[in-house]
């Protein structure tokens, strides 16, 4: 007996097959989701205090302009925690000042408005986006960050950071990935193929309004 193993293309062409089927039975609809995701430290905690949380959303508009938010939340009883350099401060409060999400922040329509939010915000190019904050301290947030795409969302990294420990915080390898534009690279992952499975009318539905609208 033979076994065949699907590859991740074919996967995603499967994902888009049903997702254009579905839509074919469904009112149209823009683009309205929410979530959260957790930034596990440096040490792989993704629970309790130590790991920070960033609420999300993307919403599209009539124009299909995608409008991405991110609010990262700082755990009240997040502490600084030893290592070989500093272990003085150790149990002192742990601030967050930086957040980045990746992606390629240069493809043509993958950033058309922002980013804006925090002290300070740029573009990294083929990184993805960077915004320097306040302190965010125990039991704060950051406020929201934002960017405006041409692109519907997959699912890419995020990162936090500060001078130390447990920073710095992220998405790999024991957090949570978050939405950010889908530009030019082909989803390669299972958590993209999952998250296009998930969004699959919603998205069927927006490119079949760009491709009939005059």
């Amino acid at each position: 007996m033979q076994i065949h193993l699907k590859s991740s293309g074919a996967l995603v062409a499967n994902a888009v097959f049903v997702a254009f089927t579905l839509c074919q039975a469904a009112e149209a609809s823009l683009l309205n989701t929410n979530g959260t995701s957790v930034l596990a430290d440096a040490y792989g905690t993704a629970t309790g205090p130590e790991a920070l949380t960033v609420s999300w959303s993307v919403v599209e508009n009539a124009l299909d302009v995608y409008t991405y938010t991110y609010v990262v939340n700082n755990p009240a009883g997040d502490v600084l925690l030893p290592d070989d350099q500093d272990a003085f401060n150790s149990g002192a409060p742990e601030i967050v000042d930086t957040y980045e999400v990746s992606f390629n922040a240069s493809a043509s329509g993958a950033v058309v408005s922002g980013p804006t939010g925090g002290l300070f915000a740029e573009s990294e190019g083929s990184g993805g986006l960077f915004w320097f904050m306040s302190p965010v301290a125990p039991g704060t947030n950051s406020g929201t960050l934002s960017f405006q795409s041409d692109d519907p969302p997959t699912l890419g990294n995020a990162s936090a950071s500060d001078a130390n420990p447990p920073s710095p915080w992220s998405s790999s390898p024991d957090g949570q990935t978050v939405p950010v534009p889908m530009t030019a690279s082909a989803p390669d992952s299972l958590n993209t193929l999952v998250w296009l499975a998930g969004m699959a009318p919603l998205l069927a539905l927006a490119l079949k309004r760009k491709a009939t609208r005059p």
